[in-house]
């Protein structure tokens, strides 16, 4: 009885011992296979594609004024001259000299197009109402530029003069000048309230104002009593050796008489 109890024991604890250790091997395996086969781990911030783009955007800091003005000066541009001729109607003739813009080469396409369809347009209205007209005159177009530094801005102003001249007496019936200023860096055309500030300072309404009176007042077109102009921000201007020049037209602004033609006033601080 002894030797059948002692075995009974032996075989009850042997077969768990097999099963455990069997459970334990496999189960290894298993583990050291998944771990064998797992991909790297990335840690967050330390993967190429985020230090890529972190430096890229440190490589957008914006630029300061001192890099936009030394940018500014180094940018290179050209106008260049188109010249037409039309002789369609004997009454009147044209003879157009009109500016192209290229900054670094490259045309400003957008511009050059409206100065060449604005001279074109205003050339075939005049055609078509001068064409019974006796008389025989010219419609002259020419232009002057100038460059400069103001602020941070380098800025070419385009200045273009149009005359409709009796080709027998060789008198200026009719003139009118039209400016563009252009930003080179931004390609864009500014208006007045983009350089005031900078060239006349923080007073510069009131510079324009006392300015535009004194000078209308002095050459005797009005007086101080009947003198009511106010600037209007929408007046031709050019910026000639770092100074501003209003343009005033007989056909668009009221403080021009027919007598007095074209004024062409140099604002002083």
């Amino acid at each position: 009885m002894e030797t059948i109890r002692f075995t009974e024991r032996k075989k009850s604890t042997k077969w768990p011992a097999i099963f455990v250790m069997t459970f334990l091997i496999v189960g290894g395996c298993f583990v050291a296979y998944a771990i064998k086969n797992e991909n790297n781990p990335k840690m967050l911030g330390l993967s190429g594609e985020i230090v890529t783009a972190e430096s890229h955007g440190l490589e957008d800091v914006e630029q300061t004024d001192a890099e936009k003005l030394e940018q500014a000066m180094g940018l290179n541009y050209e106008v260049k001259d188109v010249s037409s001729s039309d002789k369609s109607v004997s009454s009147i003739v044209s003879d157009m000299h009109l500016p192209t813009l290229y900054v670094d080469g490259k045309e400003i396409t957008e511009l050059n197009a409206k100065i060449q369809s604005e001279y074109t347009e205003r050339f075939n209205s005049l055609k078509e109402q001068m064409d019974n007209v006796k008389s025989k005159y010219s419609f002259n177009v020419t232009y002057t530029y100038y460059d400069n530094i103001v602020g941070i801005r380098k800025i070419v102003s385009l200045v273009i003069r149009q005359q409709i001249v009796d080709t027998e007496s060789q008198k200026i019936t009719s003139e009118k000048v039209t400016t563009y200023n252009v930003d080179l860096s931004s390609k864009a055309t500014l208006k007045q309230e983009d350089v005031l500030l900078d060239i006349l300072g923080k007073d510069y309404k009131e510079v324009l104002k006392n300015t535009v009176k004194s000078y209308v007042i002095s050459k005797g077109l009005a007086t101080e009593s009947n003198y009511n102009y106010e600037i209007t921000g929408l007046e031709n201007f050019y910026i000639q050796d770092a100074k501003l020049h209003i343009v005033f037209n007989t056909d668009t602004d009221k403080i021009v008489s027919k007598d007095s033609g074209v004024l062409d006033i140099e604002i002083q601080k």
